[in-house]
């Protein structure tokens, strides 16, 4: 993926002067596609500008952003340029698209497809795949899949008091080190099991993970608590 991030520092330089209207026509009339973001591309600092820019990178497209909390006089004079009062903005063509929840709406009916289409016309815009869908399985069939693939990660999203009151073999503890880790650079095609105590907040790992782009995504639907009794009773249940 390409984007850069522009500094406040280069784009205050030059005819724009200090205006802040005259900068930010400056960096839209350059950049076909541009995000006004808190944080940067590589270190988001909201949810919602991390959003933006994971679906512009679904999209694969090239996209320049600047970081607002770096400058106060563009923080406030984008929210004044589009008559729009919250950050993340997203502008193609030089024109306001919306914020977080608009782009995702656009980019999941086909307009944001279209207007980055007229963007690049040069590009072949690929749209990005429909999230997976969960594969609900109980301990039981989990076990049978586990010992036909080893290799899919097992990964544990409870407590670590929890964990060492009862623990699956081979499993990993899901912290948020290891969630960065996997959003920044395990392949999407990664087989994944997830699983709790009785397999409602392993569900909801398991569908963030699958509407991040990951394509093999299982949820235990019983738990450890259903592995202890219809698996391996060697496991204690709590």
């Amino acid at each position: 993926m390409q984007f850069k991030v522009i500094s406040p520092n280069v784009e205050s330089a030059g005819s724009s002067g200090t205006n802040p209207q005259s900068q930010i026509e400056q960096m839209l009339s350059v950049n076909p596609v541009f995000l006004f973001m808190k944080g940067t591309p590589e270190s988001p600092q909201c949810g919602f500008s991390a959003k933006v820019t994971d679906i512009l990178n679904s999209w694969k497209v090239p996209f320049k952003s600047f970081n607002v909390l770096a400058d106060e006089s563009i923080r406030q004079g984008i929210k004044d340029y589009a008559n729009w009062q919250t950050i993340p903005q997203l502008y193609i063509n030089k024109e306001f698209v919306g914020g977080s929840d608009v782009v995702e709406e656009m980019s999941n009916n086909g307009e944001l497809g279209e207007m980055l289409t007229e963007a690049f016309p040069d590009m072949e815009i690929t749209p990005p795949p429909p999230p997976a869908e969960v594969r609900e399985v109980a301990a039981l069939e989990a076990s049978a899949i586990l010992k036909e693939n080893p290799e899919i990660r097992i990964l544990d999203v409870r407590t670590p008091e929890e964990r060492e009151t009862a623990c699956l073999e081979n499993s990993v503890l899901l912290d948020q080190e290891l969630v960065e880790e996997i959003l920044d650079s395990w392949d999407p095609n990664t087989v994944m099991m997830f699983h709790c105590h009785l397999g409602e907040r392993s569900r909801q790992a398991a569908q963030y993970f699958a509407s991040q782009g990951f394509q093999q995504v299982y949820n235990v639907s019983d738990g450890i608590q259903g592995w202890s009794i219809n698996v391996d009773s060697s496991i204690p249940q709590y």
